[in-house]
């Protein structure tokens, strides 16, 4: 069975990456292998202060893997995926885990936060570097100009 590796992370572009995958997902009849990639954040919930090192990985695995739920439940009928949630790099988790699940499509988002990270962005331009699969970079719509 083929595999589409999907990157999801929390921007409001989740939406629009989810649904170019579930495109390709039904023309290829692929599964869609929803990933979350977690760095240590530099700001963290209140309440990892208090917590052991161990205990805030698992609070962030929680999470993640709630809100990638979300996106499960909400998939078309007929659209089979599942989810993976791994620490690391994104980049270097997202090349690690195509592999792994040896996916035939990365679908995902480009943000263009730093000029120096060129057109794609940081993270997206890693992958299209380094990741042994065919990567997809879904953009944001155009904001058309003001009147």
């Amino acid at each position: 069975m083929s595999r589409i590796l999907v990157p999801i992370d929390s921007t409001p572009m989740a939406p629009q990456v989810l649904a170019v995958a579930i495109d390709f997902a039904r023309q290829h009849d692929a599964e869609i292998v929803l990933l979350r990639a977690i760095g240590i954040p530099t700001e963290l919930p209140m309440e990892a202060y208090a917590m052991a090192p161990d205990n805030v990985a698992g609070l962030l695995e929680k999470g993640a893997r709630a809100e990638l739920a979300k996106y499960v439940a909400d998939l078309p009928t007929g659209i089979r995926a599942s989810v993976r949630v791994e620490f690391g790099a994104a980049w270097q988790v997202i090349c690690d885990v195509a592999k792994a699940e040896d996916v035939l499509l990365v679908v995902m988002g480009a943000h263009n936060h730093r000029f120096l990270d060129g057109m794609l962005g940081t993270t997206a331009t890693r992958v299209v570097n380094h990741c042994d699969r065919s990567v997809l970079i879904v953009r944001r719509p155009a904001t058309p100009p003001a009147p």
